[in-house]
């Protein structure tokens, strides 16, 4: 029974891991579509362009 306390808990741990890892790369993605959009709009491109990168990435 304690083993399988300690097995659960060391997947629980591994999952923990894994979704922090994902939520960064989600915020990195987030930060660079923004920047992205962010010098596109100040180099008077256009809309379109902008949400088009922005479903790519």
């Amino acid at each position: 029974m304690a083993e399988e306390v300690w097995i659960l808990l060391c997947q629980l741990r591994a999952a923990q891991e894994s979704m922090a890892r994902r939520a960064s790369l989600l915020e990195g993605c987030i930060k660079n579509s923004r920047m992205l959009a962010h010098c596109a709009a100040s180099s008077g491109a256009s809309r379109t362009f902008i949400v088009h990168r922005a479903q790519r990435a």
